[in-house]
């Protein structure tokens, strides 16, 4: 009798061992040398993904910041989220031979843009909030 309880535990104990890892998150860690070639990798149980803070803003940045009506015939706004620091935002407006066209700094959270006297066309619009990049693809009919 002790031995079948002894059995059931044992079995209870391993498949518990095994199912921990099964469900364990694993991932790849490389090793780098000075010139930055890898030398090693290893897989490592238990990896949590750390994201930076600055990452984390950017997608937010990006996502909440709006430029309408696009396409334009004559005017557009680029509206930014709120918590942004307009002052240290600006944007730059390219054609796409890559001729810079306007650069201005964003006037609030709501900024108007008259590109009346443009062509119709493609033009890239290019912002910096911060440390952060984004570009739109403005169409003028």
């Amino acid at each position: 009798m002790k031995t079948k309880y002894f059995l059931m535990f044992l079995v209870l104990l391993l498949s518990v061992a095994y199912s921990y890892e099964a469900v364990a998150q694993r991932c790849l860690v490389f090793g780098y040398d000075a010139v930055g070639n890898r030398v090693h990798r290893t897989v490592r149980n238990d990896c949590l993904e750390m994201r930076d803070v600055a990452e984390v803003q950017e997608v937010i940045v990006d996502k909440e910041m709006k430029v309408y009506p696009n396409p334009t015939e004559r005017c557009f706004k680029i509206v930014m989220p709120d918590g942004v620091k307009h002052e240290q935002s600006y944007y730059k407006l390219y054609d796409m031979n890559g001729v810079l066209l306007l650069d201005d700094k964003l006037h609030g959270k709501e900024t108007e843009i008259d590109v009346g006297n443009y062509p119709s066309g493609v033009y890239l619009l290019k912002i910096v909030s911060g440390e952060d990049l984004i570009s739109k693809i403005i169409l003028k009919l």
